[in-house]
Order: C-alpha cells, then structure tokens, then sequence
C-alpha cells in the first residue's frame, strides 16, 4: 500500500485565501506525543490524530471507545470545528473513515455504528511522520472474524498559517484473501461530525444549526442530502462567532464526484459512494479516496473555494 500527499502551491494559498490568508510562509511542526500526532502551525493547533484508544465520557458505553481519527480540528482562530462521542450519536468520531453495511466472511458488519456490536474501526500502526505530514495504518474489523479492511491516512498540512489547508488521502485493501461486499446504504465512508456548538441535542454547548453550500449552489441542508458536489462547505456559530471548513474530493477519488450525505437535523456529512450503489473491495484492488480540507473563520466565499478547487483538482 503505497500513498502520496498532493501539495497546494504557496503562491495559491496566497490569492486566494479564505479569511485574510498570511503570505508569509508559516512554520509547520508535527508531534507524536501520548497516544496522539499532533500538527500546528506558527504554534496555532491545525489537528490531533488518536493512535491510542480514546475512552467515551463516563456514563456512556465502553463499546463507543475510538482511535484512528482526527479531533479535534481547529479553525485559525482556535475554534474547535469537529465533536467526538457528540450528544446523541456517540458513535462519530470527529474526521473519521468508516463502511456502514458490509459483507465479510458470509458475516454482514457494521464498521460504523458501534453499539450494533459487529464490527469498529481501529489505529494499528505509524508508518512515518515528516515535519509537515504522518502516514498511519488503520484496520476496519469484524468484532467475530477479525480485520477485514486495511486503511492507510496519508495527512499533510500546508504552510498556511489562515486559513489551514489539510490534505488527507485514503487507501483501502483487503486484509486477507476474502474480498468485502459493500452494501448499498444512505451513508458510510468518510466523514465529519462538527461542533457540538451546532449540536441541538447538546443543551450545555448549542448556539445554532450548522450551516451548508456545496459546489452545486445549494445552501439548504435537506436538498444538498445525496446530491453529488465537489465540495462541501459547512459552518456556524462558535462561541459567538462564525467558523467552519470546506471539505473537497478529488477527481481521482473512487466514484467522482462522490454522493453525499448531509443530515437533516444533527451536524455531520459523510462523502458516500456507496449511495451509488453497491461494490466490491476484492484481494489485491485498491480503494482510493483523497480529499483537501480547508478550515477558516467566518462566512465561506463561494467564488474563492472554487478557484481553490480548480487548482486541488489540476493536481495528481
């Protein structure tokens, strides 16, 4: 399994950047440190990846216990955009990668939602960490029949000190000499539970709904649900303020532009091919997915986030 990062040009980020993008070239640091990997910039936090296994919150159950996944992910100004064990579905984890109904070993597993206690997503290995990047291996798995799906995160941020420009390419094969049945669904794959801020089921943190644009010029929720864009904005109200993120796929990505689905009433989308319809992960195929996130602060600009995709999608 082999993956490479894309790069962003500075020049780029430099025209067209989301909220008062720095030109000055920023100072990217990443940190491996007590079951995490850490990424900043000019010392302002970008991301956490979780090696080790994160606990959920006392009172909710110890099969919601996660690791493999990005929380939290800040906008340039610290705000934090993503939730993990979020109130009323414990089971989403920030940015995290998982298949919701599949078919292994004559065994149908849910990767996704834990508490259905057939199968999870998990951390297994680092493969390397740059100064600006960190490669690691993940593993979906049967509860009964072990791992099923080896999953590789090739994550790099660029030098930008505002916005925070991410990339994050995804890689899966078989783990044994059994292929994997993926099962039409409505939702699985990768996703991106945001803030409990935008969480309505939250009474201690909500301020507001989150708010959506896609690439296809929809600002409402509901009618961007299963609709193909090539990219995703979503945002909302931070401790009295607006932040949020855009999330692009790239061409090259299994199923472009791939379905997504936005949820009518809780704060999370999930870029699903499998809304499509069904496939087939067989030994010695390989799954491919990559995606640019952007985080910033304040409105998303329609007309600079396309230009942006352009030059994300011009690149191999």
């Amino acid at each position: 399994m082999k993956t490479s990062v894309n790069k962003l040009t500075l020049s780029l980020i430099c025209m067209l950047g989301l909220s008062g993008l720095n030109s000055v070239h920023a100072d990217v640091k990443t940190k491996a440190q007590d079951g995490t990997i850490e990424i900043s910039v000019s010392g302002k936090p970008v991301l956490t990846y979780h090696t080790e296994t994160v606990s959920p919150p006392e009172g909710m159950g110890k099969v919601y216990a996660r690791s493999g996944f990005i929380h939290p992910l800040y906008s340039p100004s610290g705000k934090v955009l993503t939730d993990d064990f979020p109130v009323g579905h414990v089971h989403q984890h920030a940015l995290f990668s998982a298949w919701t109904r599949a078919t292994f070993k004559h065994e149908v597993i849910d990767f996704w939602n834990q508490d259905d206690g057939s199968g999870n997503a998990e951390h297994v290995a680092v493969v390397g960490i740059g100064e600006t990047s960190f490669e690691v291996d993940l593993q979906q798995i049967s509860n009964r029949s072990g791992p099923a799906i080896n999953e590789r995160w090739a994550v790099e941020v660029e030098d930008s000190s505002d916005p925070f420009v991410i990339d994050i390419e995804v890689e899966q094969e078989c783990a044994t000499s059994e292929e994997v049945y993926l099962h039409p669904y409505k939702y699985g794959g990768f996703g991106f539970r945001g803030s409990s801020h935008w969480n309505g089921e939250d009474e201690e943190h909500f301020e507001g709904a989150m708010k959506v644009l896609t690439s296809n010029g929809i600002a409402d929720i509901e009618a961007s649900n299963h609709t193909r864009p090539r990219w995703v904005a979503v945002y909302g109200p931070i401790d009295g303020t607006e932040s949020g993120l855009v999330i692009m796929n790239h061409p090259t990505s299994f199923r472009h532009p791939q379905p997504v689905r936005v949820h009518p009433e809780m704060p999370y989308f999930v870029f699903s091919p499998i809304v499509d319809g069904s496939f087939i992960l067989k030994p010695g195929m390989t799954y491919n997915a990559s995606y640019r996130i952007v985080t910033f602060d304040g409105a998303p600009d329609a007309e600079r986030i396309e230009k942006w995709y352009e030059e994300y999608a011009s690149t191999n």
